[in-house]
């Protein structure tokens, strides 16, 4: 049984550790495609975006876009634009892809 429970906690380590492998070095590059603000396409968008009006995004990209109920992107996340939709995001927003 403790051989078991060793083998099950160094198989999870070692996922975690994949995992981890795996998702920090996407996060340094920009997106892959573009993000359209009322009209102005962001070619390999990367960080954050301020939509300082009433606004139609487009994510055209390869990530979401997490939508920030304040600017800067601060705080957290209100709203996610999956890749391929379009969403209508209130003034003094912002949006993050990265």
């Amino acid at each position: 049984m403790r051989r078991i429970r060793s083998t099950l906690a160094t198989l999870g380590t070692l996922g975690a550790a994949g995992v981890l492998a795996l998702a920090v070095p996407c996060s340094a590059f920009a997106a892959n495609g573009f993000l359209v603000i009322d009209g102005v396409r962001h070619d390999s968008p990367k960080g954050c975006f301020e939509i300082p009006h009433l606004s139609v995004v487009f994510n055209v990209s390869d990530v979401p876009a997490l939508v920030h109920n304040v600017p800067g992107c601060a705080g957290g996340f209100v709203q996610i634009i999956p890749p391929g939709l379009a969403a209508q995001v209130p003034g003094t927003h912002s949006v993050f892809l990265g």
